[in-house]
Protein backbone atom coordinates (compact mmCIF):
# COMPACT_ATOMS: atom_id res chain seq x y z
CA UNK A 1 0.00 0.00 0.00
CA UNK A 2 2.40 2.34 0.96
CA UNK A 3 4.40 2.65 -2.75
CA UNK A 4 1.02 3.45 -4.00
CA UNK A 5 0.85 6.58 -1.83
CA UNK A 6 2.82 8.98 -4.12
CA UNK A 7 0.94 7.82 -7.24
CA UNK A 8 -2.92 8.36 -5.54
CA UNK A 9 -1.24 11.60 -4.47
CA UNK A 10 -0.61 12.69 -8.01
CA UNK A 11 -3.82 11.42 -9.38
CA UNK A 12 -5.75 14.08 -6.32
CA UNK A 13 -3.24 16.65 -7.64
CA UNK A 14 -4.82 15.49 -11.02
CA UNK A 15 -8.35 15.25 -9.90
CA UNK A 16 -8.83 18.79 -7.93
CA UNK A 17 -8.45 21.18 -11.35
CA UNK A 18 -10.86 18.93 -13.03
CA UNK A 19 -13.50 19.22 -10.31
CA UNK A 20 -12.47 22.80 -9.81
CA UNK A 21 -12.68 23.21 -13.92
CA UNK A 22 -16.62 22.46 -13.31
CA UNK A 23 -16.92 26.63 -12.61
CA UNK A 24 -15.15 27.33 -15.47
CA UNK A 25 -17.37 25.80 -18.00
CA UNK A 26 -19.93 28.55 -19.32
CA UNK A 27 -22.70 26.49 -18.38
CA UNK A 28 -26.41 28.78 -18.58
CA UNK A 29 -26.81 30.55 -15.33
CA UNK A 30 -29.82 31.10 -13.26
CA UNK A 31 -30.46 34.82 -14.89
CA UNK A 32 -29.83 33.38 -18.55
CA UNK A 33 -32.53 30.56 -18.14
CA UNK A 34 -34.76 33.09 -15.95
CA UNK A 35 -34.93 35.38 -19.30
CA UNK A 36 -35.56 32.40 -21.44
CA UNK A 37 -38.67 31.22 -19.07
CA UNK A 38 -40.15 35.40 -19.46
CA UNK A 39 -40.01 34.99 -22.95
CA UNK A 40 -41.74 32.13 -22.98
CA UNK A 41 -44.14 33.03 -20.55
CA UNK A 42 -44.87 35.59 -22.83
CA UNK A 43 -44.89 33.78 -26.16
CA UNK A 44 -47.31 30.77 -24.56
CA UNK A 45 -49.95 33.61 -23.97
CA UNK A 46 -49.61 34.60 -27.49
CA UNK A 47 -50.05 30.89 -28.38
CA UNK A 48 -52.74 30.05 -26.19
CA UNK A 49 -54.80 33.28 -27.41
CA UNK A 50 -53.93 31.80 -30.98
CA UNK A 51 -55.54 28.40 -29.95
CA UNK A 52 -58.56 29.66 -28.35
CA UNK A 53 -59.26 31.85 -31.69
CA UNK A 54 -58.37 28.23 -33.60
CA UNK A 55 -60.89 26.37 -31.10
CA UNK A 56 -63.88 28.91 -32.01
CA UNK A 57 -63.44 28.84 -36.04
CA UNK A 58 -61.67 25.18 -36.42
CA UNK A 59 -62.98 21.97 -36.71
CA UNK A 60 -59.78 20.70 -35.85
CA UNK A 61 -60.02 18.35 -32.30
CA UNK A 62 -57.09 16.57 -32.64
CA UNK A 63 -55.17 19.69 -33.71
CA UNK A 64 -56.31 21.76 -30.46
CA UNK A 65 -55.67 18.36 -28.14
CA UNK A 66 -52.49 18.47 -29.53
CA UNK A 67 -51.72 22.32 -28.85
CA UNK A 68 -53.18 21.85 -25.33
CA UNK A 69 -50.76 19.13 -24.28
CA UNK A 70 -48.24 21.60 -25.42
CA UNK A 71 -49.32 24.41 -23.49
CA UNK A 72 -49.86 22.66 -20.36
CA UNK A 73 -45.98 20.46 -20.87
CA UNK A 74 -44.50 24.31 -20.82
CA UNK A 75 -46.29 25.51 -18.38
CA UNK A 76 -45.59 22.83 -15.90
CA UNK A 77 -42.09 23.48 -17.64
CA UNK A 78 -42.30 27.32 -16.76
CA UNK A 79 -43.08 26.56 -12.98
CA UNK A 80 -40.16 24.29 -12.45
CA UNK A 81 -37.87 26.65 -13.86
CA UNK A 82 -39.30 29.31 -12.05
CA UNK A 83 -38.55 27.54 -8.93
CA UNK A 84 -35.33 25.63 -10.42
CA UNK A 85 -33.46 27.53 -13.06
CA UNK A 86 -30.70 25.14 -12.78
CA UNK A 87 -32.97 22.19 -13.69
CA UNK A 88 -32.83 23.53 -17.16
CA UNK A 89 -28.86 22.12 -17.49
CA UNK A 90 -30.36 18.81 -17.60
CA UNK A 91 -32.16 16.53 -19.91
CA UNK A 92 -35.40 18.71 -18.60
CA UNK A 93 -34.02 21.53 -20.97
CA UNK A 94 -34.29 19.41 -23.80
CA UNK A 95 -37.87 18.71 -23.32
CA UNK A 96 -38.54 22.75 -22.81
CA UNK A 97 -36.74 23.34 -25.84
CA UNK A 98 -38.77 20.64 -28.23
CA UNK A 99 -41.78 21.72 -26.44
CA UNK A 100 -40.64 25.80 -27.98
CA UNK A 101 -40.54 23.62 -30.64
CA UNK A 102 -43.51 21.66 -31.07
CA UNK A 103 -45.26 25.16 -30.03
CA UNK A 104 -43.69 27.05 -32.94
CA UNK A 105 -44.41 24.44 -35.36
CA UNK A 106 -48.51 23.68 -34.03
CA UNK A 107 -48.67 27.46 -34.42
CA UNK A 108 -46.96 28.10 -37.89
CA UNK A 109 -49.46 25.10 -39.08
CA UNK A 110 -52.55 27.07 -37.94
CA UNK A 111 -51.31 29.79 -39.88
CA UNK A 112 -51.05 27.56 -42.81
CA UNK A 113 -54.63 25.98 -42.23
CA UNK A 114 -56.06 29.54 -41.78
CA UNK A 115 -55.24 30.56 -44.66
CA UNK A 116 -56.38 28.38 -46.39
CA UNK A 117 -59.77 28.15 -44.90
CA UNK A 118 -59.94 31.65 -45.34
CA UNK A 119 -59.31 31.99 -48.73
CA UNK A 120 -61.70 29.03 -49.63
CA UNK A 121 -64.72 30.89 -47.57
CA UNK A 122 -63.95 34.10 -49.28
CA UNK A 123 -64.20 32.50 -52.78
CA UNK A 124 -67.49 30.93 -52.01
CA UNK A 125 -68.83 34.10 -51.00
CA UNK A 126 -68.32 34.72 -47.05
CA UNK A 127 -66.25 37.92 -46.62
CA UNK A 128 -67.07 38.35 -42.82
CA UNK A 129 -65.87 34.47 -42.27
CA UNK A 130 -63.05 34.99 -44.82
CA UNK A 131 -61.76 37.57 -42.67
CA UNK A 132 -62.21 36.10 -39.10
CA UNK A 133 -59.83 33.01 -40.70
CA UNK A 134 -57.15 35.92 -41.77
CA UNK A 135 -57.46 37.37 -38.09
CA UNK A 136 -56.46 33.60 -37.37
CA UNK A 137 -53.65 33.52 -39.47
CA UNK A 138 -52.39 36.94 -38.17
CA UNK A 139 -52.57 35.46 -34.44
CA UNK A 140 -50.73 32.02 -35.27
CA UNK A 141 -47.86 33.83 -37.25
CA UNK A 142 -47.39 35.76 -34.25
CA UNK A 143 -46.99 33.40 -31.81
CA UNK A 144 -45.26 30.90 -34.04
CA UNK A 145 -42.72 33.92 -35.21
CA UNK A 146 -42.36 34.54 -31.07
CA UNK A 147 -42.23 30.95 -30.25
CA UNK A 148 -39.51 30.31 -32.68
CA UNK A 149 -37.41 32.77 -31.48
CA UNK A 150 -37.36 31.61 -28.26
CA UNK A 151 -36.76 28.47 -29.23
CA UNK A 152 -33.85 29.54 -30.57
CA UNK A 153 -32.35 31.15 -27.26
CA UNK A 154 -33.16 28.37 -25.35
CA UNK A 155 -31.83 25.93 -27.78
CA UNK A 156 -28.33 28.38 -27.32
CA UNK A 157 -28.96 28.07 -23.69
CA UNK A 158 -28.98 24.06 -23.78
CA UNK A 159 -26.51 23.80 -26.69
CA UNK A 160 -24.29 25.38 -23.80
CA UNK A 161 -24.90 23.18 -21.65
CA UNK A 162 -24.54 20.11 -23.53
CA UNK A 163 -20.62 21.99 -24.76
CA UNK A 164 -19.96 22.57 -21.11
CA UNK A 165 -20.67 19.12 -19.84
CA UNK A 166 -18.59 17.69 -22.78
CA UNK A 167 -16.00 19.50 -21.69
CA UNK A 168 -15.83 18.17 -18.08
CA UNK A 169 -16.44 14.58 -19.50
CA UNK A 170 -12.84 14.98 -21.91
CA UNK A 171 -11.38 16.78 -18.81
CA UNK A 172 -12.23 13.89 -16.55
CA UNK A 173 -11.00 10.73 -18.93
CA UNK A 174 -7.86 12.86 -19.36
CA UNK A 175 -7.18 12.92 -15.72
CA UNK A 176 -8.38 9.16 -15.37
CA UNK A 177 -6.06 8.59 -18.16
CA UNK A 178 -3.04 10.16 -16.01
CA UNK A 179 -4.04 8.53 -12.75
CA UNK A 180 -3.81 5.23 -14.60
CA UNK A 181 -0.53 6.13 -16.00
CA UNK A 182 0.84 6.96 -12.63
CA UNK A 183 -0.25 4.36 -10.99
CA UNK A 184 1.34 1.79 -13.54
CA UNK A 185 4.56 3.36 -13.23
CA UNK A 186 4.60 2.79 -9.19
CA UNK A 187 4.35 -0.73 -9.51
Amino acid sequence: MGRYVPALVVCLVLVCPVVNSQTNKTFPTDDEISLVVSQTERALSDYEASVSLEAKLADKADDIANDKRVIHGLTVMIKALREHPQGFNSPVGFEFVLLLDDASRNAALCNADAIQKGMKVTLAGDATEGASYLQLAQACTGASNLLYNVSENAGALYQRYVNGEESLAIDAVNTMNKCVEKLKQAK
